[in-house]
């Protein structure tokens, strides 16, 4: 053999090893699946559903025969929009609104044979779509356009169980739903802006009316404060003169009290003259009684000697 005959029996040699490492390599990589922690997996033989969900990890099977379907459990978002011109919905007033309305939900941990044997992503997605709108269009038909705006989370709630009522036997929790984006003709658009203006103008009307109102209270309890203050202000005089009324009086009574005790201690003054005098008196009679009576004829008529000089020597 020649140095090409070498030569080609060594890229023989090389390309058939290659070959078998090739096919080692996708046999293992079809043998071996790993299932996330936010993933089930589901083992399909020939096409049909064999044993129970895989949880994560590694999971071995049989290369090309067998094969490992994996169904996210995490949180999905779905959205839903229709426009006004485009399948909008009609309101109880007859008026076309449009709106988008986003659901979040995720597969059912507890019924992933049901998304493998059953459902499948197309078919939940495609319920999703259908009950949306239909669930949006039947809650809006419930109220005129004014209701929409003025009660969005009440029609959101409703929207909301609507949907959970209608996808009920699908293998899927729903968490949350969202309306936003509501849209509504042009014509309505300036019906709204006129309504908007008026509504400002009552508002202003009645705000003007209220300062009025106020204004015209603070008057009135004004008055009332001055009023009262000068109730308050002749009852303190009248609290005044009487009490200076009872202090004259009692000021005349002491007086009155002191001049009869003044009396009262001038009688017994006087009384303790008189018991001085007759005491006297009687330390100087010598037991003689004598007339009341003496002549006096000298001066040719008769004294009248008290009582109290009567046998004094």
């Amino acid at each position: 053999m020649g140095y090409l005959g070498k030569y080609r029996e060594y890229l023989k040699k090389f390309g058939i090893a290659g070959i078998c490492l090739i096919v080692a390599l996708i046999t293992m990589v079809n043998s071996c699946s790993i299932v996330q922690q936010r993933e089930r997996g589901v083992k399909y033989v020939f096409g049909k559903v064999e044993g129970n969900v895989i949880q994560p990890g590694i999971n071995l099977h049989v290369p090309f025969v067998s094969k490992v379907k994996k169904y996210s459990i995490a949180p999905k978002t779905y959205d839903v929009a229709f426009s006004v011109n485009n399948g909008g919905a009609i309101t109880k007033d007859m008026q076309t609104v449009g709106t988008s309305v986003t659901v979040k939900y995720a597969y059912d941990e507890r019924r992933i044979m049901d998304i493998a044997t059953r459902y499948g992503d197309s078919v939940v997605e495609s319920a999703m779509k259908s009950n949306i709108i239909a669930s949006a269009k039947e809650v809006v038909g419930q109220y005129s356009i004014y209701e929409l705006v003025e009660r969005q989370a009440e029609v959101t709630d409703k929207v909301a169980k609507s949907i959970l009522a209608r996808m009920y036997d699908y293998p899927i929790t729903i968490s949350q739903t969202t309306i936003t984006n509501w849209d509504w003709s042009d014509d309505f658009d300036r019906q709204i802006k006129e309504t908007a203006n008026r509504t400002q103008q009552v508002k202003q009307a009645e705000q003007e009316a209220n300062i009025a109102a106020a204004n015209a209270q603070k008057l009135v309890r004004e008055a009332e404060a001055k009023k009262q203050a000068m109730q308050l202000d002749a009852e303190a005089q009248l609290i005044k003169a009487e009490n200076e009324a009872k202090a004259k009086k009692a000021e005349a009574d002491g007086i009155a009290y002191y001049n009869s005790k003044v009396a009262q201690n001038m009688a017994v003054q006087q009384q303790q003259w008189k018991h001085e005098e007759q005491m006297a008196y009687y330390e100087k009679w010598n037991g003689t009684l004598v007339s009341q009576y003496v002549p006096l004829t000298a001066a040719g008529g008769i004294v009248n000697i008290p009582p109290a000089t009567q046998g004094i020597k």
